[in-house]
């Protein structure tokens, strides 16, 4: 269940906040971005009452989803979710995932999407799904160097989606890797090359 958006994930100067009711108008105009409402599988427009129902959900007892704003140096410019979690646990989908059209190009994206892998990860989750829209180069050029790979395609309506998958291990892909580097003395190196 989502609470009242107090559960945070941080990455730098990158905020994942969860969403709350108040949050219903923004998510509504992200979604309903005509440029963006062509990459999902739905590209109708709902009804402000409509989207307001289907957030509803989130806020219930027995959901275990996660849905995030996306807030990068204190101003909100997406969104992202996780959700369809397995019974155990080890299998999530995420999705919903929009970058406000005027905040797009800045590594916002890849930023956002890092954390929740690392978020997934953190909850136990070691495969991670998505679906995007096989014209959309750009998501699956990410989604690529992120490490996931494309596992099947589907088609509806006359347009293909590919679903891409991660398998998440314990350490995350993003974590610096610690190398030993012998170090030397100055004065002993010094004295050896007299």
């Amino acid at each position: 269940m989502i609470g009242n958006g107090s559960d945070v994930v941080v990455r730098g100067s990158l905020r994942l906040r969860e969403i709350t009711r108040g949050d219903a108008p923004l998510l509504y105009s992200l979604r309903l971005d005509p440029e963006t409402r062509l990459m999902f599988r739905s590209t109708a427009e709902v009804s402000f009452a409509t989207h307001c129902a289907f957030l509803e959900r989130y806020f219930s007892a027995d959901n275990n989803d996660r849905w995030y704003v996306i807030e990068s140096l204190g101003r909100t410019v997406g969104t992202i979710a996780l959700y369809s979690l397995s019974a155990d646990g080890l299998e999530a989908e995420w999705g919903r995932f929009v970058v406000a059209p005027e905040h797009r190009g800045a590594g916002i994206g890849r930023a956002a999407l890092s954390a929740l892998i690392d978020e997934a990860r953190r909850l136990g989750v070691r495969r991670l799904r998505c679906e995007v829209l096989a014209t959309n180069l750009s998501a699956l050029a990410l989604y690529q160097r992120l490490g996931f790979r494309e596992v099947s395609m589907a088609e509806q309506e006359e347009r293909r989606f590919v679903t891409m998958l991660l398998e998440l291990t314990e350490v995350s892909a993003m974590d610096p890797i610690h190398l030993f580097v012998p170090t030397f003395r100055v004065d002993e190196t010094l004295n050896e090359i007299r």
